[in-house]
C-alpha cells in the first residue's frame, strides 16, 4: 500500500499526539500503568515504527511509543491506565524518492511495511491491567 507523505505525516501526528496528551497528563491521578514489548514481522525484530494504543469506548486515555530494533516501552508517567485497547502498528518508508514540494503536490511517496490488517484494519488489542505485567508481544506476519 502506498501513501503521499502528507497522509503519512497526518498518521504519524496523530500517534505523537497521543505520546505527547499522555505525556503532558504525567503526574495525574490516573492509574497509569506501565507497558512495554516487542514486535516482530516475517519472524525478525521490527527496525523501526510505531505503535498506537487506542481506548475502548468509555476510556480517557490513549498512548503510543515508537518502535525501535523490535522493542518498545511507555514508562508509568506517561503509561495507560487499565482497560481495553485496539493496537494498530505502523512501519513507513520512502518508497518512492522525493517529489515535489510544491502546494498539492503528491511529495515522496511512502509504503508501509506493516500490513493493513495491523494497522488501518487492525483488529489487534490489549488488556491492560493494574498492577500486572502489561508486557504484550506481537508476531507480525508479512
Amino acid at each position: 500500500m502506498i501513501f503521499t507523505t502528507s497522509r503519512t505525516i497526518r498518521s504519524l501526528a496523530l500517534v505523537f499526539l497521543g505520546a505527547i496528551v499522555a505525556g503532558c497528563s504525567g503526574g495525574d491521578e490516573l492509574p497509569r500503568q506501565p507497558v512495554s514489548g516487542t514486535i516482530r514481522l516475517g519472524g525478525s525484530p521490527l527496525p523501526s515504527g510505531f505503535i498506537n494504543f487506542e481506548p475502548a469506548a468509555g476510556q480517557a486515555t490513549g498512548g503510543g511509543a515508537v518502535i525501535t530494533d523490535g522493542s518498545y516501552s511507555l514508562p508509568r508517567d506517561t503509561g495507560l491506565v487499565p482497560g481495553a485497547y485496539r493496537i494498530s502498528i505502523s512501519s513507513p518508508s520512502n518508497a518512492g524518492g522525493p517529489g515535489g514540494d510544491a502546494p498539492g503536490s503528491a511529495g515522496s511517496m511512502m509504503q508501509e511495511a506493516i500490513p493493513a490488517r495491523y494497522n488501518s484494519q487492525s483488529e489487534l488489542t490489549a488488556e491492560v491491567t493494574d498492577g500486572g505485567d502489561n508486557t504484550f508481544d506481537f508476531d507480525l506476519e508479512p
